[in-house]
């Protein structure tokens, strides 16, 4: 199937607001680091349900698992190890201590992940439960969703004030399944907004594109900034699937303009930003800044430290593209 260019435009748009959301402390205002924080992961299960629904021919179950085992599961296997070895080297170092290599193998055997790692069996094991669901009557689709939700909220109200340890170990495995739960939701959101309006993108006109993409896009930041507080997380939900239907209109409307060549090529390579930026490449300058100006990441010196780590994240891309593409599920 042929790349579509507004996808990975929408897809590298979200991946550089993950990174530079990972690197920045203190500078940007909350809300929107907030509305950000609410479209720039579940923009890549709404694209998943929008190219799935996209398909004339809808893989089988094994088909499936086959090659999202070999897009997703084997990289997960890979870099796991790449990082815990990693690991290890700040562990001599004296940056690290066991208490937290032990939390990292241990995330990493529950499918919890280590760093951002988690999202790669969330997608897998999203696309498989959807992919047995939605063929399903609605009812049934209703009842699993409405299943799901309350599995999410309940989650939340156990876990999120708990930081005792026994709390963190209980808790990886349930993570797990709540990221799975997110992902299908999305997922599920994608294929959906495909079938209501993505049939008829090519019959739009960029200005009813860009008008739609505001709209929706304005609608999220106010859903996540601006309501009640007792809707927060029902809240939370729907700007999750809003938010990145609005990036799809904006990017297909803007497809065109060379400046989103940037957008298109990190979505084009968002595996390989996804897996390394966060346990890898910040971790190197975190230690760094912390043994320049003996602090942590804060206001200008966290966004200059995000500026001067995407060209050397841009240098690993000819390189794992020429040598480590089995690393990268290809």
């Amino acid at each position: 199937m042929q790349r579509e260019r507004y996808i990975d435009m929408a897809k590298g748009l979200a991946i550089l607001c993950i990174v530079l959301l990972h690197y920045e402390n203190g500078l940007f205002p909350t809300e929107v680091n907030t509305f950000v924080g609410s479209f720039m992961i579940s923009m890549f299960y709404v694209t998943s349900g929008w190219l799935m629904a996209s398909r004339k021919n809808i893989s089988t179950t094994k088909e499936l698992l086959q090659k999202r085992w070999k897009q997703l599961g084997i990289p997960y296997c890979y870099w796991t190890v790449i990082i815990l070895v990693f690991d290890f080297i700040l562990l001599l170092a004296g940056y690290y201590d066991l208490n937290l290599i032990a939390r990292e193998a241990y995330k990493s055997v529950t499918l919890r992940g280590i760093g951002t790692l988690w999202f790669l069996p969330a997608l897998f094991w999203g696309e498989l439960v959807w992919h047995w669901l939605y063929k399903k009557k609605i009812w049934i689709q209703t009842a699993v969703f409405l299943a799901i939700i309350a599995y999410m909220n309940i989650y939340h109200h156990i876990f999120d004030a708990q930081q005792e340890t026994i709390y963190r170990i209980i808790n990886a495995p349930f993570r797990t399944m709540l990221n799975i739960s997110g992902a299908c939701i999305g997922i599920a959101g994608g294929y959906y907004f495909f079938h209501l309006i993505g049939k008829k993108f090519s019959n739009l006109s960029r200005k009813q594109l860009l008008s739609i993409g505001i709209c929706l896009c304005t609608s999220a930041f106010v859903l996540v900034n601006y309501l009640p507080e007792p809707l927060s997380f029902f809240n939370m939900i729907l700007a999750s699937l809003i938010g990145p239907w609005g990036i799809l209109c904006l990017s297909k409307a803007t497809q065109d303009c060379r400046i989103m060549n940037y957008f298109d090529f990190w979505g084009r390579n968002s595996l390989l930003l996804m897996v390394t930026h966060y346990s890898i490449i910040e971790v190197l300058f975190q230690w760094g800044a912390e043994g320049v100006f003996h602090e942590t990441f804060s206001h200008w010196v966290s966004l200059a430290c995000f500026c001067l780590s995407m060209p050397i994240q841009h240098l690993l891309v000819p390189l794992f593209d020429k040598h480590f593409k089995s690393l990268l599920g290809k």
